[in-house]
């Protein structure tokens, strides 16, 4: 047999990005992940930041191949065994399998089935092959994803408040995006991951006291990307009314089915499927952004008026404009009025509530969330807040959140001198 030649993709992020092991080009190589190619990682960033439409296959790629920088070396630190670091960098790999298009506003309006226990149980029934041929465990790369593997560090580095998802997606977003929020010193991070052994055969993911400044600089990183970006209020906006579009076409469709132009490839959404059966898993690995775009295309000439004109403010890119939202009382009632005589009996589909919120750090206080450990001696740690020169970092503990209101531009001025 020839040895293996690692396999070198170009990344806009990364660089060089060496697919180190046979069996991860066989899991890229499957219809399964190559979807992904159809699926952006920013969903409606892209009306906002025009240049938002990398895809989450070129995410999960980047994910993967830090999950491996940061495994090559722990391997001479913590004598870690090929397998597992295979099982962990596969894992990275696989773990947005299971995003469909628009995965959120999907999953709130149709599945109801979230992409991380999707994603599992794809590897477990459908490329569970793949991995046994490499001799790699299915029950370990799902373990390792799901945070039940012994050895909690390989969790740690994929899915935590300091994360190799977090790392790649932050720096490749801030690129696509053209905004520099997102920029911050990636090597000295990875450099500062250590293993920390906690009970006999045990791990846990923590971090070297001189990467503590980086790692500040990284959490004021995300803060600032989710507010810039990820919750940028036009991007909200989008979302909302994306949402409005799948609601009120299925709302239409539960109304009198016959009259709704449905792609055959969307009809299991419709007929809400049972989500844990073999058919729904089979149709649902054959969508991504495009089906949904070509559906909102048909409704543009729906019977229905409503989803009609709610598929063409889509298309069109005619978002909700946002305005504070005043809370309960009279204001808001003037504005319902005013929406409701426009919009007659569909009026709630054209004034929307939306409060997003996010705290851009958890402090540990023994409870359920996975802390930023610094490690301060062979098998002991402090929490990260507890080793910043600085109490700054606890600000961003504090949950930080808006409250909007979005309504059709038809009705924008007149509401906001209903709001003054």
């Amino acid at each position: 047999m020839k040895p293996y030649r690692p396999k070198v993709l170009r990344d806009p992020v990364h660089g060089s990005l060496p697919i180190p092991w046979p069996v991860l080009l066989d899991l890229v190589d499957t219809p399964l992940f190559q979807r992904l190619r159809g699926i952006r990682q920013l969903g409606m960033c892209y009306t906002t930041f025009h240049g938002a439409e990398h895809s989450r296959f070129q995410h999960v790629l980047g994910v993967m191949w830090l999950m491996h920088r940061v495994l090559e070396r722990w391997r001479t630190l913590a004598d870690l065994p090929e397998i597992e670091c295979q099982a962990a960098c596969a894992a990275a790999l696989l773990h947005d399998v299971g995003h469909g298009p628009f995965s959120h506003a999907l999953e709130r309006v149709f599945s109801r089935v979230d992409h991380e226990s999707l994603s599992r149980r794809i590897v477990r029934e459908r490329l569970a092959p793949v991995l046994e041929r490499h001799g790699l465990s299915t029950e370990m790369v799902t373990a390792i994803m799901e945070g039940t593997y012994p050895r909690l560090a390989f969790h740690e580095l994929l899915a935590s408040q300091l994360d190799v998802d977090r790392m790649d997606y932050l720096l490749r977003d801030s690129l696509y995006t053209g905004v520099r929020y997102g920029l911050f010193d990636l090597d000295r991070i990875l450099a500062s991951l250590v293993p920390l052994e906690d009970e006999p055969g045990g791990l846990l993911a923590a971090l070297d006291p001189k990467g503590v400044d980086a790692v500040e600089e990284f959490l004021f990183s995300r803060y600032f990307m989710q507010w810039q970006v990820y919750r940028h209020r036009t991007v909200r906006s989008a979302e909302a009314l994306l949402r409005a579009v799948l609601e009120r076409s299925r709302q239409a469709y539960l109304e009198s089915p016959t009259s709704l132009s449905i792609p055959p490839n969307l009809e299991f959404l419709f007929r809400e499927e049972d989500p844990t059966s073999q058919d729904f898993l089979d149709d649902f690995l054959l969508l991504d952004d495009f089906d949904l775009f070509h559906a909102i295309k048909l409704w543009r000439r729906s019977s229905d008026p409503v989803l009609a004109d709610l598929s063409a403010r889509f298309s069109e890119r005619r978002p909700y404009k946002v305005l504070p939202h005043p809370g309960p009382g009279e204001r808001l009632e003037a504005v319902e009025k005013l929406v409701r005589q426009r919009f007659g009996q569909a009026w709630s589909f054209y004034l929307l509530s939306d409060s997003p919120e996010d705290a851009g750090f958890e402090v540990y206080r023994g409870d359920h969330n996975r802390p930023i450990r610094v490690k301060t001696g062979p098998r002991t740690w402090r929490e990260f807040s507890q080793m910043t020169r600085t109490d700054a970092v606890l600000s961003l503990a504090a949950t930080v959140r808006t409250d909007n209101l979005l309504i059709a531009p038809e009705c924008r001025e007149q509401a906001t001198r209903l709001l003054e």
